[in-house]
């Protein structure tokens, strides 16, 4: 390793990763186990998209939709009611919000040496 980015008294990394979503934060703790002092580089929020914009939030709004739309298919058979509304959306989208939040902490920056 050259000395271009080096300060006094850091030392120097064995392995830098880039990406901070799963793969990348998968390969960094892959890594760190084995001995290595690490560098994970990346832009934006750890945990990537899966967490942060992606898998977690979206399947989060479509369950909720699903629930809707099953509340409102229940309606068809007799004795069952139908009556499954949208109340509030600013109270779903901020209960998305605390899950993303919540996962990305428990999962990742609680995982961070």
């Amino acid at each position: 390793m050259n000395d271009c980015c080096n300060r006094p008294g850091q030392e120097g990394f064995d392995v830098a990763v880039i990406g901070a979503g799963s793969a990348g934060y998968s390969a960094a703790i892959a890594a760190a186990d084995l001995g290595a002092k690490v560098a994970l580089v990346g832009h934006g929020t750890i945990g990537g998209t899966c967490v942060n914009v992606g898998c977690v939030p979206s399947k989060t709004l479509i369950r909720a939709a699903e629930a809707v739309h099953g509340g409102l298919a229940a309606a068809r058979f007799p004795g069952l009611g139908g009556a499954v509304q949208m109340d509030d959306w600013s109270v779903l989208a901020a209960s998305k919000d605390d899950l993303v939040t919540t996962l990305r902490q428990k999962k990742y920056v609680d995982l961070l040496p």
